[in-house]
């Protein structure tokens, strides 16, 4: 599903309307009949029931007007309530405004005082309510009447419907814009708005319906839109079911740098990630420390042999071995610590890789101020790092890197020619040529030590069966947080362990294939 800012929308319409001569008013009143679908939806036949519909004096509020005049028509009992002077309104909204006169259906301007009380007594003995307040223009934070009007809502048990994005939502970061509508159902129209799908929008948003107002596709195949939510459908479109005569040369060859002695079960859970997600082959170089243990954990998979340096840690000495290894993929840095050797090795190692790359965890704190190594790479890379590696690897704080995940995700993958995977609610994937995906899966729960080993052996494992890294990423982290989503299931959120999480991986799988 195409993810689209307010400007894109914009463009969007006007190229329906001027390209394809499609009348605004007709994409407004498609518009607004399809919020009326989902008040039915949620009430059943709307004769007799009790409406209360809030306008802004834009286009939203237009699409507001259109919602009325058709719940008008079903025999809803209408309640309308302007937040600014009705004579503003102009173009389709006028019209719309005018047609609602034409019917005896009158609203009421809303200011401080008595009128908002009215407004509030109506509103809570009313059966829907609908939000047309402000669209996705806002810039600037709500105060005043509307800030009253947007706590009103929320403190009302009424259920709301919001027209194209909950009022004071930014359309960009999915943050209130000084306050917001927490909305039961967001009708998106035409296409989903970036900020609706983005994590810190959950708590308004509510159940997302995408309307189809009409705009032709050919308008959506010629938008420069290059951000998409990962779902259901986009792995489907990825991830294939096996052949009968397939053998495990056919999915892959991992190869694995990782493990210290105080940090085994990181290349454990690394590994498991990368095996439960489908590699044919796994082959692990790791500290003698770790040898026992890991082949313990993961009987299927192999050992590189490597020698010890002086801190325990696979030696420096073994980089121009791992280089000419035969892997599909590497998968570089879960539990390798941060000894000046070790760092040292994975700085060195990764101007020789030759075959793609994932870097996760000690393998991005090696990376810190030598980002010209990411950008100089000769072979595809992958980086996973969590808000505080974000924030380390660009020398800001978490709070600067969680203000705006999407620009600062696509910043440092055009910076440093890597595609980008910003773990956390909502995982963001960013490449160097400016694709965006968010993800929609995964819960609270996954927020637990060595999930995102369990990832990035996942990511690896994609890469080594041959897909664009940026698809490898996208797919694992959905897949990942299914998993996630499936565990939470079968145990609950508390006390969920990354180890549930890889054990989850197939079935994971099998859903989209069922």
């Amino acid at each position: 599903m195409r993810l689209v800012t307010a400007e894109e929308m914009q463009q969007a319409d006007r190229a329906a309307t001027v390209e394809y001569g499609i009348p605004g008013i007709v994409l407004m009143e498609n518009a607004g009949q399809a919020v009326v679908q989902q008040a039915e939806a949620m009430l059943g036949d709307l004769c007799g029931k009790k409406a209360a519909v809030f306008c802004g004096g834009g286009n939203n509020g237009g699409d507001g007007l259109v919602a009325a005049r058709h719940l008008h028509n079903r025999g809803c009992e209408v309640r309308l309530y302007f937040l600014t002077d009705p004579e503003i309104f102009r173009g389709d909204a006028l019209a719309n405004y005018q047609i609602l006169n034409n019917m005896g259906v009158s609203g009421f301007q809303l200011s401080e005082g008595s009128r908002l009380n009215v407004a509030r007594m109506a509103l809570w003995s009313s059966d829907i309510a609908i939000d047309a307040i402000f669209g996705t223009g806002l810039r600037d934070d709500v105060r005043d009447i509307t800030l009253s009007v947007i706590q009103m809502l929320n403190e009302s048990d009424t259920p709301v419907i919001s027209c194209d994005i909950p009022s004071g939502l930014s359309s960009t970061t999915g943050r209130p814009l000084g306050g917001a509508v927490k909305a039961d159902v967001t009708v998106a129209f035409g296409f989903c708005k970036l900020g609706l799908v983005l994590p810190q929008a959950k708590p308004y948003v509510g159940r997302l319906v995408v309307a189809d107002i009409s705009i032709p596709n050919q308008v959506e195949e010629s938008l420069p839109v290059r951000r998409e939510l990962v779902d259901e459908a986009f792995c489907r479109r990825w991830l294939g079911i096996r052949e009968a005569e397939s053998y495990k040369g056919d999915f892959g060859h991992v190869a694995v740098l990782a493990g210290s002695p105080s940090m085994p079960g990181a290349a454990i859970l690394a590994a498991r990630g990368a095996m439960k997600a489908g590699a044919g082959r796994l082959s692990a170089a790791l500290p003698s420390a770790v040898r026992t243990p890991f082949i313990a954990q993961l009987p299927e998979s192999m050992l590189i042999p490597v020698s010890d340096g002086e801190n325990g840690c696979v030696a420096l000495e073994n980089i121009k071995a791992l280089s000419e290894f035969a892997a599909d993929s590497w998968l570089i840095g879960p539990g390798m610590g941060r000894d000046p050797q070790t760092l040292e090795m994975i700085r060195e190692f990764l101007p020789l890789l030759r075959t793609p790359a994932v870097l996760d965890a000690d393998a991005l704190f090696a990376v810190c101020g030598h980002l010209r190594l990411l950008k100089k790479a000769n072979a595809p890379l992958v980086i996973t790092p969590h808000p505080g590696e974000m924030a380390k690897l660009l020398g800001v704080s978490v709070n600067d890197v969680q203000a705006n995940r999407v620009a600062v995700a696509e910043g440092f993958a055009k910076q440093t020619n890597v595609v980008v995977v910003l773990k956390g609610a909502g995982t963001v994937i960013a490449t160097p040529e400016g694709r965006i995906f968010v993800n929609e899966t995964g819960n609270p729960g996954m927020a637990t030590g060595g999930s995102g080993d369990v990832l990035a052996g996942m990511v690896a494992t994609l890469l080594a069966q041959g897909m664009v890294p940026a698809v490898a990423a996208a797919c694992a982290v959905w897949l990942h947080g299914r998993a996630g989503d499936i565990a939470v299931e079968r145990g609950g959120v508390a006390g969920l362990l990354a180890g549930d999480i890889a054990e989850a991986v197939p079935a994971a799988w099998k859903s989209i294939n069922r």
